[in-house]
C-alpha cells in the first residue's frame, strides 16, 4: 500500500473509472480500507462484495460500504437508502464520497471553491 493515501499499489493496467471512485471511497478512512482490501483485486478488477458485507461494520462504515457498492453496481445494495447512509457518515468519509461521485460523473472538482 502507498503510506499517503492509502490506495493499493498500482495494478498492471489502468483502473477504470469504477474502481478508482470505489478505492476513493474506501481510502477516504484508512481503517475502512485496512478492513475491505483483502476483498479487492486491482489486477482483476473485482471486489468481493459478499466478503465485504460480512464485515461487522458500524453504521458510517456500512454507510460507506452501501455506496461504494452503489457507485460500482449503478444500483442500490437492497435494504439501503444513500440518503440515510450519508447521515451517519463522518466529514472525512462525506468528502471522499462525494469525491468518488465525482470522479465516477466525470465532474471537474475545485477543492474549496
Amino acid at each position: 500500500m502507498q503510506a499517503a493515501t492509502n490506495i493499493p499499489e498500482t495494478p498492471k493496467r489502468r483502473a477504470s473509472v469504477q474502481m478508482l471512485a470505489v478505492l476513493t471511497v474506501f481510502s477516504s478512512d484508512a481503517h475502512l480500507m485496512a478492513q475491505v482490501r483483502p476483498s479487492i483485486d486491482l489486477d482483476l478488477e473485482s471486489i468481493s462484495w459478499e466478503e465485504i458485507f460480512k464485515i461487522p461494520f458500524g453504521s458510517d462504515y456500512q454507510g460507506a460500504v452501501g455506496i461504494a457498492y452503489g457507485i460500482w453496481t449503478d444500483r442500490l445494495q437492497e435494504g439501503t437508502n444513500p440518503f440515510d447512509a450519508a447521515l451517519s457518515l463522518s466529514p472525512r468519509i462525506q468528502q471522499g464520497v462525494l469525491q468518488a461521485l465525482a470522479l465516477r460523473w466525470g465532474l471537474k472538482c475545485v477543492a474549496g471553491k
